[in-house]
């Protein structure tokens, strides 16, 4: 169990750290939340019901810390910084490049699929009135078509920046190791500690 805290107060510190602070008391909030049904129900003896609740919120109390990571990752990291971050460790290319458009194409996703719901709610496109089926395809392809001209674009910027070009390019970023990375990890390897020798 503390090694379970140690890990859930992990994105609470990156979320603040970055500035985030909605996002972390919405990050605290439902954590606390699903903690709390999670607990309540396995101390419980009601039956079945009970137990499958509190099942499906000790899962996601589980992988939500996980999932809020990786968005503040997202939501927070420059790609600029992060590959400058990832050559100084000597990664591959191979591994830098799709990172890189990784982090760049999932932001442009979301923001699309935004405005695709926004579209669809000033036309009065909803379930109800069209049906889930027709509202399902109409959420879906102009999100796959807005999704694969992204994924294009990003090609065409990645060649034109010249991202696959041989030598080693030079970053105007500066990364390195700080005390709030040494806190992090120190974090970390006591959570891994206490979960192995706890």
């Amino acid at each position: 169990m503390i090694a379970r805290l140690t890990f859930m107060t992990l994105p609470v510190i990156m979320a603040s750290l970055a500035g985030r602070w909605r996002m972390a008391v919405v990050y605290i909030a439902v954590t606390a939340a699903l903690f709390g049904v999670e607990t309540a129900c396995m101390n419980d003896t009601l039956g079945a019901a009970t137990l499958i609740i509190g099942a499906v919120t000790g899962l996601l109390a589980r992988v939500l810390p996980a999932a809020m990571m990786g968005y503040v990752a997202i939501t927070t990291i420059a790609v600029a910084d992060l590959m400058a971050a990832l050559e100084r460790w000597h990664m591959p290319r191979a591994v830098v490049i799709p990172l890189a458009v990784v982090l760049r194409f999932l932001p442009t996703a979301f923001e699309e699929d935004r405005a695709i719901a926004q579209a669809m709610q000033v036309r009065g496109l909803t379930p109800h009135r069209v049906g889930a089926s027709a509202w399902f395809e109409y959420r879906t392809v102009p999100l796959i078509v807005a999704t694969v001209n992204a994924g294009e674009e990003l090609a065409q910027a990645a060649l034109t920046r010249a991202l696959g070009a041989p030598g080693r390019p030079v970053r105007l970023a500066k990364v390195g190791f700080h005390v709030y990375d040494a806190l992090m990890l120190a974090i970390a390897a006591a959570g891994i500690a206490v979960w192995i020798w706890g």
